[in-house]
């Protein structure tokens, strides 16, 4: 078999990685119901994997816009949503989670899942790793203005090229005129009663398998986070390319626009092994 010419960079766990980071957070009532489509990729939201994987609690819905100066592989961009708890099969309670997070490069796509790699990198069945079964996708990022500088905008695209109307947009605006700063750690989160571990179910299996591969297992996945400046500031989540009548034109259905957020600078995380949960 011909050896693939632009192999996939192949990284276990552990990763520490150092990134830019904006958070912003609003809460929803279980209620007011999860919308799917908004929540999870086509690929994901159709998948037994994901319908029978917990019922979804509501809470605190997290978006968290990335700047990754340093990974091992390579820098790269990434948007991620937790919206709210789900609970766990098999007695595990209730858990936040991840359920869609796009990245600009496809390296960090293929280490995010839990892979047995049969046609990429010739390995057999038994090499196959262990990582933190995260929905990853590919998107084009386009900015205006300076990530480390607010204000600016974010705008997400499919990897497609011609699409031009984004399907998410986010805006990023200081504060107040001066804020002041403050270290922040996932200690903090603890205290405020943000878990800094997510529970993680299996994914499904997507073209080309060599990016969207599937796994099997349940992961319990803890990341150890460090930021020497935090700063509030403010999201905007007001779309682009919307109609202006529809229900999301705020993103998420029913939610104002604006949310206080966190900017996270010159930050450190820790991620490794995941926790394989017997569900």
């Amino acid at each position: 078999m011909a050896a693939n010419p632009n192999p996939i960079k192949v990284v276990p766990p552990p990763w520490t990685v150092h990134y830019e980071a904006y958070v912003g957070a609003f809460y929803v009532s279980a209620k007011s119901g999860l919308p799917r489509d908004i929540a999870y990729e086509p690929l994901e939201a159709s998948s037994a994997k994901t319908t029978e994987a917990g019922v979804w609690k509501g809470g605190m819905v997290m978006i968290q816009l990335l700047r990754y100066t340093s990974t091992p592989v390579g820098p790269y961009d990434e948007m991620i949503l937790l919206p709210g708890n789900f609970e766990v099969p098999g007695g595990h309670g209730s858990h936040t989670r991840i359920t869609r997070t796009y990245v600009s490069q496809r390296d960090t796509m293929f280490n995010g899942m839990n892979v047995v790699v049969y046609c990429l990198v010739q390995l057999t069945k038994a090499q196959g790793r262990k990582y933190w079964n995260l929905p990853k996708h590919i998107a084009r990022f386009k900015y205006t203005g300076d990530f480390s500088s607010p204000p600016f905008t974010v705008q997400l695209f499919p990897e497609e090229a011609g699409i031009e109307t984004p399907f998410f947009t986010a805006s990023l605006q200081h504060f107040a005129v001066w804020t002041p700063s403050f270290p922040f750690s996932s200690n903090v989160m603890r205290w405020l009663g943000v878990p800094n571990s997510l529970v993680q179910p299996p994914l499904p299996e997507g073209e080309p398998q060599e990016l969207l591969c599937g796994t099997d297992a349940w992961y319990k996945v803890t990341a150890s986070i460090y930021s020497p400046k935090a700063k509030i500031v403010w999201m905007d989540l007001k779309q682009h390319g919307k109609d202006g009548q529809s229900d999301n034109k705020n993103w998420w259905p029913g939610i104002k626009r604006w949310h206080v957020g966190l900017w996270l600078q010159n930050t450190q995380m820790y991620l490794g092994d995941p926790e394989v949960l017997s569900v």
